[in-house]
């Protein structure tokens, strides 16, 4: 199971200065680990929020105290947000991610050239070659589950099947081989899979535009912390930001 989130979304705003770049992030999970560790995260939540136990591990509420983690106090999001990205060592799972220079893409009305479907595309391309050289048949294949968006759904479905049929994307491409099916879009809050690749997604964003800086606030530098730890051992492939800043 590979499951997709975002972060950095302005949609067709390209000149947002806080947010310049689009992340696209997939969490693969062996099958086998898929209902533990939904599990796993369901025992996270019950423990930090016992007030609301099926509360959303989102990132950039539990990492501001939003929503149901409002009233949750910093260390105790902090640890919640921690034991979340360290089940993903325990549960043998693989990062990818790609990303949009949201500033660097062209003008153009045509929804085919959204930073998301972008990034879409080279995340499916990384994926499809990873996949591809496991050994284990049932590592050899991924099925994605993403965020629900309807903005991008109609149009994510139709660029997942064109890079299947003919290795046509957004941009060229190549025919991809080992994503099964189509794009599965559910609910964030019914879906712990989801929620964790947004905790990476948001952790991904935010570290690196904060990591650097003189001054970073202690959640800022838990966060780095947290995902030097967890975070970036997992990650297997990448795209780097496209296009490319010019010197």
């Amino acid at each position: 199971m590979a499951y997709v989130d975002e972060s950095g979304n302005t949609g067709r705003r390209l000149d947002d200065p806080d947010q310049p770049i689009h992340w696209l992030v997939a969490v693969m999970i062996p099958e086998d680990h898929v209902l533990s560790l939904a599990a796993d995260l369901d025992a996270v939540v019950s423990r930090a929020c016992p007030n609301h136990p099926t509360a959303e591990l989102h990132g950039a509420q539990l990492f501001g105290g939003e929503e149901h983690w409002r009233g949750v106090s910093p260390d105790q999001r902090v640890e919640a947000y921690e034991e979340a990205l360290a089940l993903l060592a325990t549960h043998e799972a693989s990062i990818a991610h790609s990303s949009i220079n949201k500033a660097g893409l062209w003008s153009s009305s045509s929804q085919a050239t959204t930073p998301h479907l972008l990034a879409l595309q080279f995340l499916v391309e990384r994926l499809d070659g990873f996949v591809g050289r496991q050994a284990d048949p049932l590592r050899s294949r991924a099925l994605l589950v993403a965020d629900e968006t309807a903005e991008h759904e109609t149009y994510s479905i139709g660029l997942v099947a064109g890079l299947q049929t003919h290795g046509v994307g957004v941009v060229a491409g190549r025919r991809v081989e080992n994503i099964v099916d189509t794009v599965h879009f559910v609910r964030s809050k019914d879906n712990r899979g989801v929620q964790l690749a947004d905790l990476v997604a948001y952790a991904l964003n935010r570290t690196r535009r904060r990591r650097g800086q003189t001054h970073l606030s202690p959640g800022d530098q838990a966060l780095i912390r947290m995902f030097d730890a967890h975070v970036g051992p997992r990650i297997v492939t990448y795209r780097e930001t496209w296009p490319r800043t010019r010197a």
